[in-house]
């Protein structure tokens, strides 16, 4: 009796200890694994308000959030952002040596269709889900630009943006003036090539002359939403 006790308790403990080293070398596996996301940087041509038919481009960036290199097809996919969403394109990247922590550009265009899979017309908020899709690399998150379709009778009507940075061009300090009540929570300033250059708490006031010349966003966010502001430094 004895001896089949002293077994079972042994094999309890082989087994735990198989389950261990499984567990350790799966998480080793997935850590060593490239991840495919997309950049919250985006831009929208030629603006985020356009009429049916008219002809759209989303300029994303594909981002390496993981921790190894990846080369292989990326396929880029984009859709109306509801359960029978309509499709909003597509593009395929090629990404040879894509290194973690670097992005690569890529565009998608599509026209706007009316109907019940479609989109909201009259200056409503259209949120666009646009996520990556690849082989071999763990899955990443997506951007939701959101687009606004003017009705043929109304005046042009942009989505709002509470904010407004100043001055802009910028030399050393910019300044940001809210016309609303609510507080952002944080700021991130991404570069041309959709890398995160500054993160930061809220303030009417930042520094950005470690900056390099050249083309960056403000992304902007609150509790419900974000902002994106395009800014020049000089």
């Amino acid at each position: 009796m004895s001896f089949l006790i002293n077994f079972k308790l042994a094999k309890r403990k082989t087994m735990k200890r198989i389950l261990i080293i499984l567990f350790v070398l799966t998480d080793l596996i997935c850590r060593s694994q490239a991840q495919i996301s997309m950049s919250k940087a985006y831009s929208i041509m030629p603006n985020d308000t356009v009429n049916f038919g008219d002809s759209v481009k989303i300029f994303v960036f594909i981002k390496n959030t993981g921790n190894s290199v990846f080369s292989g097809f990326i396929n880029v996919q984009a859709k109306r952002d509801t359960t029978l969403g309509a499709s909003c394109g597509s593009s395929t990247v090629i990404a040879s040596g894509f290194q973690p922590g670097d992005s690569i550009p890529t565009v998608i265009t599509f026209t706007p269709t009316i109907g019940p899979t479609g989109f909201k017309v009259a200056g409503n908020g259209n949120t666009i889900v646009v996520w990556p899709i690849v082989t071999g690399a763990l899955p990443g998150d997506s951007v939701r630009p959101i687009l606004w379709i003017r009705d043929v009778n109304s005046v042009k009507e942009f989505s709002e943006i509470p904010f407004q940075l100043y001055p802009n061009p910028v030399t050393s300090q910019i300044h940001i003036k809210t016309t609303k009540q609510n507080r952002p929570d944080k700021l991130i300033v991404y570069d041309v090539f959709a890398r995160k250059v500054k993160e930061l708490s809220f303030n009417e006031s930042i520094e950005v002359s470690d900056l390099l010349p050249g083309t960056y966003w403000l992304l902007i966010s609150t509790d419900t939403k974000e902002y994106r502001i395009p800014f020049i430094k000089k």
